[in-house]
């Protein structure tokens, strides 16, 4: 599964819209959707915080192929 899907379906099941997961990580809501349709990848310090905020490590969430 692509690190965008992940993002979404994990976003979705925290019970996070795309406004409040911006605010959490302190970008813009465009930020977010491109994460999603990974038109941009996010630098390793904001990695870090979504998945934190997730609850997914950051191998897991952009690294592994695995579902």
């Amino acid at each position: 599964m692509q690190y965008g899907l992940k993002i979404k379906l994990k976003r979705i099941e925290k019970g996070y819209t795309q406004k409040k997961l911006a605010q959490e990580l302190s970008v813009t809501v465009s930020t977010i959707q491109n994460y999603e349709a990974e038109k941009r990848e996010p630098k390793i310090e904001t990695m870090k915080k979504l998945s934190k905020i997730l609850g997914i490590s950051v191998q897991d969430l952009f690294f592994s192929d695995e579902e």
